[in-house]
Formats: C-alpha cells, sequence, structure tokens
C-alpha cells in the first residue's frame, strides 16, 4: 500500500532535484533586476520622472525607451510589479523544466531591450497624441511568453508531436475572452469556435491515443500537473488583466493598445526563435556542406 506514495513522494523530489541543478544564481539575479530597475525608476524626483515618459508628438530616443521603466503613481507601479513576479516565475520554471534556458533568456532581453522602441513607435504611428509610460506593454510580452514556456514544457516533456496549432489555439481562446469585453456575444463565439476546431485538429493530427497516454504521464507527476494548471489558468486570466472594461483608473486612460503589441510580441517572437532554432540545422546543413563549415 505504501509503494505508491513512495514512488510519487520520489518523483516529486526528483523533479525538484532536477530544477534545482538546472537553475542558475545568475538567473535569479537578472530576474529580479527588472522590479530593482523600475522601483528605482519610481523613486526618482518627480521631475526627473516626468523627463523620461514620452509624449508622441515629441519623442526623443531616450524617451522611446525609458517610457516603458517610468510610471504614473504608486497604483500603476505596484500593478505591473505584482504582474511582472507572478508571471516571470512559472514562465521561467517551465522553461528550465524543458531544457530551454537558452530560448527564455534570448526572450528576456529582446523584451527588455527591442520591445520598447517597438511599443513607443507605434504608438507614435498609431495614436500620435498625449503621452505613454509604464512596464504594462513588457509586462503583456511576459504573459505571451507565459503560453509559449507552457507549449514548450508540454511539447518537449511530454507530447513530442504537438505543434503550433496548440498554442495558437489558447492564444485565440484568450482573444476570444477579450473580445467578450469590448465587442459582442456573436464576435466571441466566433472566436473561441475557431480555437475549439484548431485544438481538435491537433488532437486528431497527434492522435488520441498518444494524447491519452501525455494526459496520464503528465498525472503521475503532480508538481508537472500543478506548474501546467496553474500557466494555463494564469495565460487565460490575463484578459481581464490586459484589457479591462474601465479603460481609465485612476484619472489615466489603460493603453490596452502597448498591450496588445506587447503580448502579441511576446507570443510569436519566441515562438519563431524557437521554430528557427528547431530547422537552422536541417535548413543550413546544405551550405555547411558547401563551403565546408
Amino acid at each position: 500500500m505504501k509503494s505508491p506514495v513512495t514512488t510519487n513522494q520520489g518523483r516529486r523530489n526528483g523533479y525538484w532535484e532536477e530544477m534545482l541543478e538546472r537553475t542558475h544564481l545568475i538567473d535569479f539575479a537578472l530576474i529580479l533586476a527588472v522590479p530593482i530597475i523600475i522601483t528605482v525608476a519610481y523613486l526618482l524626483p518627480a521631475p526627473i520622472q516626468q523627463s523620461l515618459i514620452l509624449e508622441y508628438g515629441n519623442p526623443s530616443l531616450l524617451n522611446i525607451w525609458s517610457a516603458s521603466y517610468v510610471h504614473r503613481g504608486f497604483n500603476h507601479f505596484s500593478n505591473n510589479l505584482v504582474a511582472y513576479i507572478l508571471y516571470i516565475v512559472p514562465t521561467y520554471l517551465l522553461f528550465v523544466s524543458a531544457d530551454r534556458r537558452k530560448l527564455f533568456w534570448y526572450s528576456f532581453v529582446s523584451f527588455l531591450i527591442c520591445l520598447p522602441p517597438v511599443i513607443a513607435l507605434l504608438n507614435i504611428a498609431v495614436i500620435g497624441q498625449g503621452s505613454g509610460a509604464g512596464f504594462s506593454g513588457i509586462g503583456a510580452a511576459f504573459i505571451g511568453l507565459l503560453l509559449v514556456a507552457s507549449i514548450t514544457f508540454v511539447r518537449d516533456r511530454l507530447l513530442n508531436e504537438a505543434g503550433g496549432t496548440t498554442g495558437t489555439s489558447v492564444f485565440l481562446i484568450a482573444l476570444g475572452f477579450t473580445a467578450w469585453n469590448y465587442t459582442n456575444l456573436l464576435v466571441t463565439i466566433g472566436i473561441l469556435v475557431v480555437s475549439a476546431l484548431l485544438l481538435l485538429y491537433e488532437i486528431y493530427s497527434i492522435g488520441l491515443d498518444e494524447v491519452r497516454r501525455a494526459v496520464s504521464e503528465l498525472n503521475s507527476n503532480r508538481s508537472h500537473v500543478m506548474l501546467v494548471l496553474v500557466a494555463f489558468a494564469l495565460f487565460l486570466s490575463s484578459p481581464t488583466l490586459l484589457f479591462p472594461k474601465q479603460i481609465v483608473q485612476d484619472g489615466n486612460a489603460v493603453n490596452i493598445f502597448s498591450h496588445y503589441i506587447g503580448l502579441v510580441f511576446g507570443f510569436f517572437v519566441p515562438t519563431v526563435l524557437s521554430i528557427y532554432w528547431e530547422h537552422s540545422h536541417e535548413m543550413f546543413s546544405p551550405l555547411r556542406e558547401k563551403f565546408g563549415y
């Protein structure tokens, strides 16, 4: 009677031992650097903070980047700080569990360096008036990255045949919930039907028996189950954070356009990187053979 308990306990212990072996102290230092940076920016004198905010009608090279790290008031700052911590932890754990630490860090760096000017320039081009500030666009990218991490974990650890269709279907489910806030029921149902069809197609392509095997294997490790369930729950609940019904909060308008940019960037850029790395050897092997490198 005790052997199954011992086996499950051993699996849990083995999982966390594996996690400890794969994690690095520098990882936590870099992850914690983000809260430190935005906290320091928040504690700067008000005139300096104001000078770092991006004015869409009068942009500068510094403001195009710095605006993503300054905030308007404590609520704006604290909400973005809590959201970052809430989403970065399971994202990191999933990538490390899938042995895809490199993909995590390339994505992480691209979000912090490349995404701020993308958000700024698109806001200047599309909105053109007013000003922009806050980490929420980058935070939205980490929400998109959480979905990539979840799908990567499922594919690399449980179901090798799972592809991008699974991630796209879950992404569409989240957009369906978003549509519920801003459009009508018909649009929401349409998006959810498309996502359901994509998911059914993926299951059909993989094979029902293979899906059942993966689910059974997942259930055998409670640590895996909890991590995956928490990740998907966090992602599917994210539209309420990114796209609230009440756009004006604390006297400021929530820039849902920046949230949308970040979410799309956070999902598709790591996905493209992952696909490139998986197929780069096949793509460039003829060149290597021809030129001898």
